[in-house]
């Protein structure tokens, strides 16, 4: 069975990320959060502004900043819980692609609908994860999630309508700020949207087939 190297790796670079922004801080975030269209301007140091906008890059680096230990541990839960499953049955290199394809389609979708939530830089791989989510709930809706510390488990498929709806629920009502929901969202989107062109279930015929 081959080993989750792309899991691996991902998580490593989050963590590497993550101990560059204890590091640098604010400095980072200049140029790597998801920022909205425009110029934004922040505040002044040595007489001189500080202004941060939208770049491209930010589409994929937004997504190896978090904003304290707690977002980053959320998000490498997720990725160790549903990426080594998904990595064996995508293989790395499509899995990986996948993965990087959920964070953009988030980051998009965040664009797009999410100016308004009260979220200023987006940052964190959420999107991300949400992706998974997905994948794992198409490939394998049958499989049982325990939600410790709870004694309850529940199927993938129900989890991630469960967290959608939230998600979908926040957003529209603009609740919870400071969260981007819509990031959210896009990943899940995204990552169905993919799962399906990749099993052959839209229009477009994929050059592989994805089965679990």
């Amino acid at each position: 069975m081959n080993q989750p190297l792309i899991v691996v790796w991902l998580a490593i670079v989050n963590g590497v990320m993550y101990t560059a922004q204890l590091f640098l801080g604010d400095r980072m975030l200049l140029q790597l959060a998801l920022w909205p269209p425009g110029e934004h301007l922040l505040g002044s140091v040595g007489g001189r502004d500080v202004v941060a906008g939208f770049q491209p890059l930010q589409l994929l680096s937004y997504g190896f900043l978090h904003a304290d230990f707690a977002h980053i541990a959320l998000n490498l839960f997720g990725l160790v819980l549903f990426g080594p499953l998904l990595e064996r049955c995508m293989g790395s290199g499509p899995f990986l692609f996948y993965y990087l394809f959920c964070l953009v389609s988030a980051g998009a979708c965040q664009l797009l609908f999410g100016l308004g939530d009260g979220v200023g830089a987006t940052i964190g791989a959420s999107g991300a994860i949400y992706g998974l989510l997905v994948a794992a709930a198409l490939l394998y809706p049958q499989n049982r999630l325990l939600l410790f510390p709870l004694p309850v488990s529940m199927q993938l498929r129900t989890l991630a309508l469960l967290l959608g709806g939230v998600s979908l629920l926040h957003g529209v009502l603009g609740s919870q700020a400071g969260v981007a929901h819509f990031a959210h969202l896009g990943g899940m989107a995204g990552g169905w949207l993919l799962v399906q062109y990749w099993r052959g279930r839209l229009p477009i015929r994929p050059r592989r087939w994805l089965e679990p």
